[in-house]
């Protein structure tokens, strides 16, 4: 008997945490990068002034790969952890 790949929800959670993996990475390697630039120099000043140099678009291809791959994770090892003969 031929077994389905979404027969059951253990699969699908495996299927869709992958789907997001690769989502996530292709929405972070395609978002633009920071363009910022000094214009002034004060060489003496105290402060030190650090931009923010990520586009919402890395924080969410990277969120959005982080809970794929934790996704995905879990269901590979619950389905490792399955017995041959049952569900």
């Amino acid at each position: 008997m031929r077994r389905r790949r979404f027969a059951t929800p253990t699969w699908l959670a495996l299927w869709t945490g992958l789907a997001a993996l690769v989502a996530g990475v292709v929405i972070w390697a395609t978002a633009p990068s920071a363009s910022f630039g000094w214009f002034a120099y004060a060489p003496l000043a105290g402060a030190v002034f650090d931009p923010v140099t990520h586009s919402w678009q890395q924080v969410v291809g990277l969120l959005t790969a982080v809970v794929g791959a934790v996704v995905a994770a879990f269901a590979a090892g619950r389905l490792s952890a399955r017995t041959r003969g049952g569900r």
